[in-house]
């Protein structure tokens, strides 16, 4: 059945691929930026005139912006961008995870030294209700994984009445997604592209297999005279850009804005070249060139060390991690949110909340003969496997059709 498989699909990705909004404003053509006889100092001036030229696009005075900051290079790419039109006082940051973690503590650093405010929403003590969770549903558009959007009801009060700054797409148009053998063919891109957005990382995914077809028959292809340079990054703006980032980190309900999300600067990043989007290379000298302090400061991205530390330094804290997650009350400090598997154990209230939706999803007889969320769930409380993120997918299907999202 055709949503036997639309279903198996949401969970493998966390999001449906039918969804036929576009956020992405993609140039009309992407064509390699020419740098014969530029020099490196031109070059990254034209990277600032062109970023800035975008915040200014959606800047205007006596705005009052909101900026969501996390512990990368995007947001703060936002922040401190912003404060080359505004003063501090005009600006706002919060910061939702959970307290230790890199995005968590280091976006407080980073507000302190630019000296804007900062509100940090600790998930650890955070209590959803079931009337929040359907109200982001709907400004979510029923259209991906629950509990990995900003808290609504507290981003609602507090931040209602500021415009809403992004780093949407930061990541995504300077070279993240250029990594590895590159693919040449499209059907090679297409298995390249579900493998590594797979939510569903553990034995789970067999459970999902006769939901591939069904993927690969809706995802967007990107078209030849679009121009893009790497098939990876066409497939990765055209479908999980637009069908999974933008609609859980752009509620609707607020005013947003994306300067990352501008079709002259998304042509001029991704038109560079590829050695120098691998790894985000030119992206990252460009920031510590054009703000040499604020990007001193720690990121997330580099394990929680500055972008020039020395390499051997974030490799050895990523051995040290691998040991440490075999130790059960360590804190991973990649993980920005709470630890949905533990969580559907140790938390009394919110392991009702999920076990209702389960309940729910199961009598209305939709879900394949093989996803059985009872055994999913027993198994998961007698610690004989970790389903959480098949539960978390399971339990965010129900929340959207009961939100009035239609399969």
């Amino acid at each position: 059945m055709e949503i036997h498989s639309k279903i198996l699909s949401f969970l493998d990705l966390g999001y449906f691929l039918d969804y036929p909004g576009e956020t992405v404003r993609l140039p009309k053509q992407i064509q390699p930026v020419n740098q014969e006889g530029i020099t490196k100092e031109v070059l990254l001036n034209t990277a600032r005139q062109k970023w800035l030229k975008s915040l200014e696009e959606g800047f205007s005075v006596g705005q009052s912006c909101v900026v969501p900051l996390s512990g990368g290079l995007d947001s703060r790419a936002v922040l401190a961008g912003l404060l080359e039109f505004t003063e501090a006082s005009n600006i706002t940051t919060y910061t939702f995870g959970i307290p230790g973690s890199f995005d968590y503590e280091i976006a407080a650093k980073v507000a302190r030294f630019l000296g804007v405010s900062n509100i940090r929403i600790p998930l650890d003590k955070y209590s959803y209700t079931m009337e929040e969770l359907l109200e982001t549903s709907r400004r979510m558009d029923h259209q991906s994984l629950m509990f990995y959007h900003a808290p609504l009801r507290l981003v609602e009060r507090d931040f209602s009445d500021g415009v809403h700054w992004s780093g949407y797409l930061g990541e995504s148009i300077t070279g993240d997604h250029v990594r590895g053998q590159l693919a040449k063919t499209h059907e090679e891109a297409q298995r390249k592209f579900l493998e590594f957005n797979r939510y569903i990382k553990n034995e789970d995914v067999l459970l999902l297999k006769q939901g591939v077809d069904y993927s690969l028959r809706h995802l967007k292809v990107p078209s030849e005279s679009r121009g893009f340079l790497t098939l990876e990054e066409g497939y990765d703006l055209l479908n999980r850009q637009n069908k999974y980032i933008a609609p859980h980190v752009m509620l609707k309900g607020f005013e947003h804005r994306a300067p990352f999300n501008n079709a002259d600067l998304m042509a001029f990043f991704l038109g560079l070249t590829n050695e120098q989007k691998r790894g985000q290379a030119f992206f990252k000298e460009f920031l510590q060139w054009w703000q040499p302090l604020v990007f001193a400061l720690p990121v997330k991205n580099n394990l929680g060390f500055p972008l020039d530390a020395a390499s051997w330094r974030p490799k050895l804290r990523k051995k040290y991690f691998a040991l440490m997650q075999h130790f059960n009350n360590w804190k991973n400090p990649k993980l920005n949110y709470f630890d949905f598997s533990k969580e559907l154990i140790g938390n009394p209230k919110f392991k009702s909340l999920i076990l209702s939706q389960l309940e729910d999803l199961k009598a209305r007889r939709i879900l394949p003969q093989n996803l059985k969320p009872a055994v999913l769930w027993k198994e998961h409380q007698l610690r004989q496997a970790d389903h959480g993120r098949l539960i978390q997918g399971l339990a965010s299907l129900e929340i959207h059709l009961k939100a009035g999202k239609e399969l």
